[in-house]
């Protein structure tokens, strides 16, 4: 009776090993019916661009042979301000995203060179020193896209977008630099404005954009666009009112490339840093046939750079 008794205590000990065994420690948490991932994707912010510039305009006679004169503009440090805006439909992987910046170009200098040949008046060569200051930069971009390529830790995407740039410079002083007596000698050294120059840039955006999350918290996104751009731009001498002011145009093309790291603060805060490199030209016409001096148009090409870094700030929402 007593051995019955041990082996039945046996195997009920066995029985329950087992169960326990088959049986689930801890449950996998339930699934919600209605976590599904949100339809759109929002993100706005603040953002402040620290950058440097130049620009430079070769002057052609009319026929586009002989090289009349060179403006170019150095050290244009500018300090700019931004708003910006992305937003998502995930269910189709479309956005769009944009920004506007404005901001001063408060230094820089201009080096006008006129150049020398048989069939210009011109007997000596010039080359005046200028100071730029209290020049402007305004910019605005706006592109639609597709994500063709999206996964939890991948995205890229193609996009058709447009760019506005306007960068405006006024310069005063003017000394001469090499031996021509005529021009700004003696120099000018009082706060008279020189030269002045407003281009408008207009361009068509065909880019590429991509993110890769490098952790939890930390996002790598970087952007490139080719431009098809068009250029209105106006050339104001002041020192000479027959040619005060002129119209300029052109077409050209361009790069424009940049490059982020984002760092989650929280779910709904975000910070980051970045570069940014623009480049745009275009070759075209000075008209001086709409001056008030008259003449023809004479073959132009312009030239525009800018680069900095940027940091920012953004709320993000789904």
């Amino acid at each position: 009776m007593r051995r019955m008794l041990l082996i039945y205590v046996a195997l009920c000990g066995l029985s329950a090993g087992a169960a326990a065994a088959d049986g689930p420690v801890f449950a996998e948490p339930a699934v919600r019916a209605d976590a599904v991932a949100p339809v759109f994707s929002f993100e706005g912010g603040l953002r402040y661009w620290y950058s440097s510039g130049e620009a430079s305009k070769d002057l052609y006679d009319s026929s586009g042979t002989v090289m009349v004169s060179r403006l170019t503009y150095d050290d244009l440090g500018a300090l700019s301000g931004e708003v910006f805006l992305n937003a998502t439909h995930n269910p189709t992987g479309i956005f769009v995203k944009g920004f506007l910046g404005a901001g001063g170009i408060p230094k820089g200098s201009l080096t006008d060179e006129d150049f020398v040949h048989p069939s210009l008046s011109l007997k000596s060569y010039s080359s005046t020193l200028s100071d730029q200051h209290n020049g402007r930069i305004t910019y605005f971009t706006a592109d639609l896209g597709y994500n063709f390529w999206n996964t939890p830790r991948y995205r890229m995407g193609a996009y058709v977008g447009y760019n506005f740039w306007n960068e405006n410079y006024h310069t005063i002083h003017c000394a001469q630099q090499a031996a021509n007596p005529g021009i700004c000698v003696p120099a000018i050294t009082n706060n008279m404005g020189v030269i002045s120059q407003d281009n408008d840039w207009h361009s068509l955006r065909l880019g590429l954009a991509g993110q890769t999350q490098l952790t939890e918290r930390l996002t790598l996104s970087g952007d490139v666009a080719v431009l098809l751009t068009r250029l209105d731009g106006k050339d104001q001498h002041h020192l000479r009112p027959e040619i005060n002011p002129m119209p300029e145009d052109g077409n050209g093309h361009g790069v424009q490339l940049e490059a982020m790291l984002n760092y989650k603060v929280t779910d709904l805060f975000n910070i980051g840093v970045g570069g940014r490199y623009w480049r745009t030209a275009a070759a075209g016409a000075a008209h001086f046939e709409r001056t008030p001096g008259g003449g023809w148009p004479q073959v132009q090409h312009w030239e525009v750079e800018r680069y900095g870094v940027f940091g920012q700030a953004s709320i993000k929402f789904n």
